[in-house]
């Protein structure tokens, strides 16, 4: 989120839009930015029960923390709460993944259009540093660890962040940024294409960033929801190939060896 923490430092932080937790300093804001990062990047399978006893031993907290934690992430619908059994990764679907893209597409063209017409020089030149920054990452390898994802994730995201920035609407953010958060869940269950997707994506990114410079809102956002809706066919298809899509939901929690200490990196 943080096109919404930019745009509460420039000066519009009076909302009842959501804040942004991910900054926040406390145990349990830490446990949740891991716990986040382990369901977006699937080492938490999608539907798989989160027993407290292997959450202990994996994140090295109590139980009052973890809950905590686990509140924010059923916020964030991350996280589903089965009454009186406990808590669960989310589940995922071929419908829901088309109920995400066509939602990311109205928000994030929305955004975008907005962020055209308030953008201001200081806008542009971040928009310009993230996709410097971005065209200079090497694409991990497909079998790469988590860590070397993560690092290109947040480059990528910053630039798509940086796009909509200036749009001046704190709710418009957030909820793009909740729909972001779920469509790289889907692409990380797509892992064996995945760098197929982001070589095609780096030229339309940079045909994203001339659009958006060029103040060309009709062509940038035609060129977003293509963006969106072409990573999130090739996912659709990969999902679909990889026998029946409910297979790729756990039933039951996999023991997991203790986590690294100390904090993560920004999730994608």
């Amino acid at each position: 989120m943080e096109s919404l923490r930019m745009l509460n430092i420039n000066g519009n932080g009076m909302t009842s839009a959501p804040q942004d937790i991910t900054t926040e300093d406390a145990a349990s804001f830490d446990v949740y930015r891991q716990l986040r990062l382990d369901i977006i990047s699937c080492h938490l399978k999608p539907n798989q029960k989160l027993r407290f006893d292997a959450l202990r031993k994996s994140y090295g907290v109590g139980v009052g923390t973890l809950r905590e934690a686990l509140s924010h992430l059923v916020s964030d619908g991350m996280v589903r709460i089965d009454a009186g059994r406990g808590f669960r990764v989310a589940p995922v679907s071929v419908e829901d993944l088309e109920d995400v893209t066509a939602w990311r597409v109205e928000f994030e063209t929305r955004a975008l259009a907005a962020s055209i017409r308030n953008g201001d020089d200081d806008w542009e030149a971040e928009v310009v540093t993230s996709y410097h920054l971005l065209s200079k990452v090497t694409v991990p390898d497909p079998e790469a660890p988590p860590e070397e994802w993560s690092a290109y994730g947040d480059k990528h995201v910053r630039f798509h962040e940086a796009l909509v920035a200036s749009c001046g609407s704190p709710w418009l953010l957030f909820f793009r940024s909740a729909l972001q958060s779920q469509a790289l869940r889907y692409q990380a269950l797509a892992m064996s294409n995945r760098e197929k997707m982001i070589h095609r994506a780096m030229d339309e990114h940079k045909a994203l960033m001339n659009a958006t410079l060029s103040r060309d809102a009709e062509q940038a956002t035609a060129l977003i929801a293509k963006h969106i809706q072409d990573t999130s066919e090739d996912v659709r298809i990969i999902l679909s190939q990889s026998a029946a899509v409910g297979n790729l939901n756990a039933d039951v929690v996999e023991e997991r060896g203790p986590r690294r200490r100390g904090r993560p990196r920004k999730s994608a």
